[in-house]
């Protein structure tokens, strides 16, 4: 059915979403609130950075209403109608990682008082960076709303760590073209180290950091948001959740942005939970079937057909809560 256009509000902020309910809900139907990955990513999955037709999240909400599940997906701050709502362009470094979190949670008490809504059967499914706002609230203080936990494509290890690992193989592979000299790429890696020193203790970047760190968004307006999300460790709030508790966690061989065995590794955190793993070889970071060819990034946009190797297991997972 088509959508019906929304708007919450959290802190200053109105959000702007997209409203899914099953033709045939009868009161009581289950709901997921959808939450997109990190940057200038809208409700649709699509990015600013990226101009072109992505759609994850759109896929996502058609696959929970094929099976009966009513869905929310909002543009969050930074993207799409919603944009920097009431803010300049230089406050939005002062808000912090937090104000995504406090969103999703706002976003969860509209779903949850919509007619056609089981608000005992809330579920929260997060992309890409949006699944670390997914553990977050799940395991907030006194949280009880939260009933399934779907976690896709997601951020695995603490930010700066993976923002660590990514930036040397980019260092490793411009050295190894010859494109860079040793010497250059070592003062880099060593100006990179001392700045997740600097945002791990005082949470602030230090001045006069190299171009290439610079670009690669470490930066002074992002300070405060990459200290406050790089506090919070996906394993550690993975192992906060109930015993029993329903989870989804996905990857894919060729996903570029996230590694299988990290994943593998927040999986083992959440041995406790009932966990159900969806392990993909030709699926890219936003869950298209990208066939026998690596992902580059550029196929995010291509008009490639959603990965059955994820909707199929996706699917059942949801038909089984």
């Amino acid at each position: 059915m088509p959508d019906t256009e929304i708007t919450f509000a959290s802190g200053a902020v109105t959000y702007y979403g997209s409203l899914r309910t099953p033709v045939d809900a009868n009161g009581s139907a289950p709901a997921a609130l959808l939450l997109a990955g990190s940057g200038p990513t809208d409700r649709n999955g699509d990015s600013a950075l990226l101009p072109g037709d992505i759609g994850t999240l759109r896929h996502l909400a058609d696959v929970l209403e094929q099976h009966g599940v009513a869905s929310l997906r909002y543009d969050k701050i930074g993207s799409g109608e919603t944009a920097l709502g009431p803010y300049e362009v230089e406050e939005v470094g002062g808000l912090g990682f937090t104000t995504f979190v406090d969103a999703a949670s706002a976003g969860l008490d509209f779903l949850a008082a919509q007619p056609g809504v089981d608000p005992s059967q809330l579920i929260v499914i997060g992309h890409s960076d949006g699944g670390l706002v997914a553990l977050a609230l799940a395991t907030a203080e006194n949280e009880s709303r939260v009933r399934a936990v779907g976690l896709l494509e997601p951020l695995s290890v603490r930010l700066l760590d993976l923002l660590t690992t990514q930036i040397h193989g980019q260092l490793d592979t411009v050295v190894g073209a010859g494109q860079l000299p040793v010497e250059l790429a070592d003062e880099l890696r060593l100006a990179l180290a001392d700045t997740v020193e600097s945002l791990r203790t005082s949470g602030t970047i230090p001045d006069d950091l190299p171009e290439p760190l610079q670009n690669a968004g470490l930066v002074h307006a992002n300070a405060k948001a990459l200290a406050e999300e790089d506090a919070l460790d996906p394993r550690a709030l993975a192992g906060r959740l109930p015993a029993g508790f329903p989870v989804l966690t996905s990857c894919s061989a060729k996903d570029i942005q996230v590694q299988l065995a990290d994943v593998d590794g927040l999986s083992d955190a959440l041995a406790h939970t009932a966990l159900t793993p969806v392990r993909m070889t030709n699926a890219n970071h936003v869950l298209k079937d990208v066939g026998d060819r690596p992902s580059t990034g550029p196929d995010y946009v291509e008009p490639l057909p959603y990965s059955a190797e994820f909707t199929e297991p996706f699917g059942r997972w949801i038909a089984s809560l």
